[in-house]
C-alpha cells in the first residue's frame, strides 16, 4: 500500500511539473492582437524616428511602397523613383512621388499607400490617369 502511495505522489508531482512547465514560455500570438497594416505608416511609427521629410519616412519605414507590383497580372514594376505614383496631402492631389519631400513630418499624421484601383475610385481629380498607385498622407489636427 505504501509503494501504491509513493507512486502515485510522484505522479502527482510529475504532472505538476509537466504542467507549469507547458504554460510557461512565450504567449502565442491571438487573433486578438492587431497585426502592421503594411499600407499604413501611422503617427507612432513617425514619431519613432528622426526624419528629414515624408519621402524619408517611407523610404526608411516602407521601401516597398516605391518598388510594389501593382495592376495583377499585366503588373509593372514602378522602378526606385516611384514613378507612376501619386501623391495626396489629405484629398488635394500634389503631384509625383517627390512631393513627399515637402512634406515636414511633424504635419502628418499617417501615410496610406493605395493601389491604381482603390487610388482611381476613392481619390478626387485622377479620371482616367494611368497610375502606378498612391501615397495619401493625412495632416495631423492640432
Amino acid at each position: 500500500m505504501r509503494g501504491l502511495l509513493k507512486t502515485l505522489a510522484a505522479l502527482a508531482v510529475i504532472g505538476a511539473t509537466l504542467g507549469c512547465s507547458a504554460s510557461s514560455g512565450p504567449t502565442p500570438r491571438t487573433s486578438a492582437q492587431p497585426k502592421a497594416d503594411p499600407d499604413l505608416i501611422s503617427t507612432a511609427e513617425i514619431d519613432s524616428q528622426s526624419f528629414r521629410d515624408a519621402y524619408d519616412v517611407v523610404q526608411r519605414l516602407r521601401p516597398n511602397w516605391f518598388t510594389r507590383k501593382t495592376g495583377g497580372s499585366s503588373a509593372r514594376r514602378m522602378g526606385a523613383s516611384g514613378s507612376g505614383l501619386v501623391v495626396y496631402l489629405d484629398k488635394s492631389r500634389m503631384g509625383g512621388v517627390e512631393a513627399l519631400r515637402q512634406l515636414n513630418t511633424s504635419a502628418i499624421e499617417s501615410l496610406r499607400f493605395m493601389d491604381a484601383a482603390t487610388a482611381t475610385a476613392t481619390l478626387p481629380g485622377l479620371g482616367s490617369s494611368v497610375i502606378a498607385g498612391a501615397i495619401v498622407a493625412q495632416s495631423r489636427r492640432f
